[in-house]
């Protein structure tokens, strides 16, 4: 009996959102999200706060008027005004940011020059140097976004490059911290046998 109730609430449930999809602009909303999801992956909000704070407004009403099923020809006015505004933070914002990461880049490479990771971590070094081409390469034709892409890519693995090198100089600096510890310790054992 359970069984067949949870069921038919399936089916309606099913029904309903069938229903829904029929009258409410889904490629809008799909086009909206996927703007917003951009937006806040780069972390644009306060390139351009006040467009943002709109197309938030705007996204949050038709995300409402679509859990009550109603106005669909709004929600559509409301997910295109929101798209737009997503798009203008992201083309205000896109290439700010990527001026902020070429200089924080800029700064991760000579940690790494600086500990010469291109000697210990090789593949690392590398691929962040490859990467740091590509953003160039991407701002010289005003992609930005493939040059975010690019920068970040350059501070995480230079990011590793440079703590897989420092870890090991910590170690190699350890064991021989160790070892001269040791020899001292020989040493005064044998002035202190040679002595007796």
């Amino acid at each position: 009996m359970q069984l067949k109730k949870y069921i038919l609430t399936l089916l309606f449930s099913l029904v309903f959102v069938m229903s829904c999809s029929e009258t409410m602009p889904l490629k809008e909303y799909k086009d909206a999200s996927a703007l917003r999801d951009k937006t806040i992956r780069y972390n644009l909000q306060n390139y351009s706060k006040e467009q943002f704070d709109i197309a938030e407004a705007k996204f949050s009403e038709a995300v409402i008027l679509i859990d009550e099923n109603k106005e669909p020809a709004k929600v559509k006015e409301l997910l295109t005004n929101a798209s737009i505004s997503y798009q203008m933070v992201l083309d205000e914002g896109l290439p700010q940011y990527a001026a902020v990461l070429k200089e924080e880049t800029s700064e991760e490479r000579g940690y790494s020059k600086e500990v010469k990771a291109y000697r210990v971590d090789k593949d690392n070094y590398e691929f962040a140097e490859l990467n740091y081409i590509n953003a160039l390469s991407a701002l010289s034709t005003n992609n930005y976004e493939e040059a975010v892409n690019c920068f970040l890519n350059v501070k995480k693995y230079h990011h590793k490059a440079y703590f897989t090198t420092k870890k090991r100089y910590d170690e190699s600096a350890r064991g021989l911290k160790e070892a001269e510890d040791k020899i001292k310790q020989v040493d005064e054992l044998e002035k202190t046998s040679s002595k007796k």
